[in-house]
């Protein structure tokens, strides 16, 4: 029986959750594993038209009479970089779990899977309107991602304004992963995620909504408080969930426009989804080569 999302937030220890969540993706897919010519053996495989002769293992044929080729897991050299929303609508709370704990959740589990790649990793966080690097790569790059993410605490609001970073502009081959809930006054998350654009890069954006702020399935009187402000607002459930449902329906229509292009993928999900099944959904769809 797989641990639920709410057993592994209340284990307080995302070391052992990204390891239980890694261990329920089927048949231990993990970021990119690459089979080349390596020095490491891995398995040997039939040989194949097209395949350069000098592979074959000839000893291996000498005893078996067929040709057969080794393969090995190739070094990684795969540069990825972890992003944190940590603005105050993050601390949302749904049937008990929290959007920022499932965030940090879902990227200690990435942060593990590319540890166990050998990849490199950094890992910046977006709060009050300054983008902070808090890991540079090294070979303790995971440990001191978990150190981070532990502590990390959603507060304040993301200035409208624009902001310039510079640190966004790199043009060194990379695997963005950035998770937020990307609900913005303007556009300012889709000016910042526009200014890392490059052909380089691969960006993915993990969007995570509860799913009452999806489908708003209320009744009666409540009071809403803007997570980010702490303003309140007192409304009817069903009057308002009409203009809601639209409005939100918009949204999510827009930014999927906005960030439909060949280097960006946007993937949209709830919390109640269970961790493992988002990190499986996002490996099948993507070829780490």
């Amino acid at each position: 029986m797989q641990a639920s999302n709410l057993e592994i937030v209340k284990l307080n220890n995302l070391k052992l959750s990204a390891k239980i969540i890694s261990e329920q993706l089927k048949q231990g897919i993990h970021l990119g594993k690459r089979v080349g010519t390596g020095s490491e053996f891995e398995q040997y495989r039939y040989y194949e038209p097209g395949d350069d002769p000098k592979r074959i293992d000839w000893k291996y044929f000498s005893r078996s009479g067929k040709y057969m080729i080794k393969e090995s897991q190739a070094e990684s050299h795969l540069n990825i970089t972890l992003m944190l929303d940590l603005s105050g609508s993050m601390n949302y709370e749904e049937n008990g779990i929290k959007r920022i704990d499932y965030a940090k959740n879902l990227l200690a589990t990435l942060a593990y899977l590319a540890h166990l790649q050998g990849d490199s990793l950094t890992f910046f966080t977006f709060h009050d309107g300054k983008l902070t690097k808090k890991v540079a790569p090294s070979p303790k790059s995971f440990q001191r991602i978990l150190y981070y993410l532990e502590a990390e605490e959603a507060s304040g609001s993301w200035p409208v304004s624009k902001h310039s970073f510079p640190a966004l502009k790199s043009r060194q081959k990379e695997l963005i992963i950035l998770v937020s809930d990307f609900l913005q006054k303007d556009n300012e998350w889709i000016e910042i995620v526009e200014e890392m654009r490059h052909p380089q890069k691969e960006i993915v954006l993990f969007q995570l909504l509860g799913r009452q702020e999806v489908e708003f399935d209320m009744k009666g009187s409540f009071i809403f408080k803007d997570l980010e402000s702490d303003k309140e607002i007192t409304l009817d459930g069903a009057t308002a969930k009409k203009e809601y449902i639209e409005s939100i329906r918009t949204y999510l229509k827009s930014l999927k426009e906005a960030f439909h292009q060949p280097t960006i993928h946007l993937m949209q999900e709830t919390i109640d989804e269970p961790i493992a099944s988002v990190v499986s959904k996002f490996l099948s769809k993507r070829s780490f080569v």
